[in-house]
């Protein structure tokens, strides 16, 4: 069953999550099936929709983590995973 992951990233402003984009190929990563970045005045909200949860933590562990690590990020996101219940719209990308 498909989860929704969101994330709230306190000090993740347009530019860390540019460089986090340069170091992340967020469009091939398995199982991923929506990635949605929006911003606030805290940070970056981040709302991913993924073919299962078995499907995040390689993501975690083999792409996000190795970037945070390398670009020197030091503070971490709020991690909440839900099930999803519907999902259905458009295949939409915006750049």
């Amino acid at each position: 069953m498909p989860i929704v992951w969101l994330l709230e990233w306190t000090g993740i402003g347009p530019v860390e999550y540019e460089k986090l984009k340069s170091e992340i190929d967020w469009q091939s990563a398995e199982g991923l099936q929506l990635h949605v970045a929006s911003f606030n005045e805290k940070g970056i909200i981040l709302a991913e929709v993924w073919e299962s949860p078995d499907h995040v933590q390689p993501f975690m562990d083999d792409l996000l983590l190795p970037a945070v690590q390398k670009l020197g990020i030091q503070t971490m996101p709020r991690v909440d995973l839900y099930e999803t219940h519907t999902m259905f719209g458009p295949v939409l990308k915006l750049d």
